[in-house]
């Protein structure tokens, strides 16, 4: 017998040669069950192969047309052949006796079993189920057509279902790119924008900078930091001294009255209070008139000198005389006099330094060694903001009486309107906030902006 067909699924024609040799192996009709299980079919076309054959099987559930009847067995004994037998002739040997085989014993013969009936093939015009079977395998041929449509259909639906996922993954993916590429470039143009005015002003901050750090070891601005010197010294040391003669004063006047013997309250008692004022006025005055004219070129000779040390020693003579008490002991005296010798000593030792630092003012060579402003290569250009092409407009009129911090303001707003920062005529709080970092005096930048807005007027 032959294997069943691999093709799946097989149809009811190309199973039946198969089917009738496993029926003849097996020598009676096998059953619907067995059929199904061998060929691995449905109940449909085991019904089909069954009706191929003359016999249904016993255990049949569902008949399959008519049934032809098996032949007859023999109810009796088998009939006993007749056998004659007939006298066998035996010649005599005169040599020898010979014993004769007598042969089989001749008995009724055995009957074989019945043979298996043998399939009856269904003819074209059969019928399965009051149904003809060419109806019955093109109805069964049209179900597996339409199932193997249905499969197809499904297996399409599903691979557009698929590429659809795949399809809106890709989109969904491309959008989270396109999404994180959008935020990267505005993450680059924000650091750039932010680098680029670092830049500026870091450009412009550097370039003032060196500009200043230039100016500042120039000749002019070290003959400015000299005389500087000389101003702070006179700031200083005229209040000092006024000071210590103020301490002095009753010292002298009690000198002058002892010295004289004037009475309390006297004219003279009077006028000895204007002993002090008078000499440290006289040494004040020759201390600012040297310094003025060494700040001129010129200078005092000797008799200035003296006359300055002898005011200020008149009045240390005055106060130690003011100071003497005859009637304490000797030991007891030098206190008195050492706390009226504090306000002429003190007013000594100012104007010896205010001498000294005005000489050491004179003395100081700041042209020498040091380069001009006008040697210098200085582009004020590159920090004032100005353009070849642009209109000089009037300053302020008072524009040269403006503090150093809103000067600097000024000139930083200028540089941040000829970059572009600003506009021409910009606002107060545009000001504040671009160029003071929306940090400082706001009235700073009220005042640059009505500048800026008078000179575009």
């Amino acid at each position: 017998m032959t294997a069943p067909t691999a093709t799946y699924p097989a149809s009811v024609a190309d199973l039946v040669d198969d089917f009738k040799l496993w029926a003849a192996e097996l020598g009676t009709t096998p059953s619907a069950n067995a059929t199904r299980k061998r060929f691995r079919i449905g109940n449909d076309k085991a019904n089909a192969l069954l009706a191929t054959l003359t016999a249904p099987a016993p255990d049949e559930r569902l008949t399959s047309g008519p049934a032809t009847q098996p032949p007859a067995e023999p109810t009796g004994p088998a009939p006993v052949p007749e056998v004659t037998a007939a006298p066998v002739a035996v010649e005599p040997s005169p040599l020898a006796v010979v014993d004769v085989d007598p042969g089989p014993e001749i008995g009724p013969a055995p009957i074989p079993p019945p043979a298996p009936a043998a399939p009856v093939v269904a003819e074209a015009g059969g019928q399965v189920d009051g149904w003809p079977v060419d109806e019955v395998a093109a109805k069964l041929d049209s179900e597996r057509a339409r199932l193997s449509v249905k499969r197809e259909d499904t297996l399409a639906r599903r691979a557009m279902e698929a590429e659809h996922r795949i399809a809106m993954g890709d989109v969904r993916e491309q959008a989270r790119a396109a999404k994180r590429a959008r935020g990267e470039r505005a993450r680059d143009a924000a650091d750039a924008a932010a680098l680029s005015a670092l830049y500026r002003r870091a450009q412009r901050s550097g370039t003032r900078a060196r500009l200043r750090a230039q100016i500042q070891g120039s000749a002019e601005m070290r003959a400015l930091r000299v005389a500087r010197v000389r101003s702070v010294i006179l700031a200083a040391g005229v209040p000092l001294l006024a000071a210590f003669a103020a301490w002095s004063t009753t010292g002298v006047q009690a000198g002058v009255v002892k010295l004289l013997n004037l009475d309390s309250g006297s004219a003279g008692w009077w006028a000895a209070w204007a002993m002090e004022p008078a000499l440290i006025a006289i040494v004040g005055l020759i201390i600012i008139g040297r310094a003025m004219l060494r700040s001129a070129g010129g200078d005092t000779d000797a008799r200035a000198l003296i006359i300055e040390w002898s005011a200020l020693f008149t009045s240390l003579a005055l106060n130690i005389i003011g100071g003497w008490d005859s009637s304490l002991p000797q030991d007891q005296q030098y206190g008195p006099m050492l706390a009226h010798s504090v306000g002429p000593i003190g007013a000594a030792t100012v104007a010896f330094l205010i001498g000294l630092f005005d000489g050491y003012v004179s003395a100081a060579r700041p042209w020498h060694g040091a380069p001009k402003l006008a040697e210098m290569d200085l582009d004020m250009a590159a920090v004032m903001g100005t353009r070849p092409d642009a209109i000089n407009r009037p300053e302020h009129p008072r524009a040269h009486l403006l503090p150093g911090d809103v000067r600097t303001l000024l000139d930083d707003t200028r540089a941040a309107v000829a970059d572009g920062t600003l506009t021409a005529e910009p606002s107060a709080y545009a000001i504040h906030k671009h160029v003071m970092g929306g940090r400082g005096d706001k009235a700073k930048a009220s005042r640059v902006a009505a500048l800026l807005a008078h000179q575009a007027a």
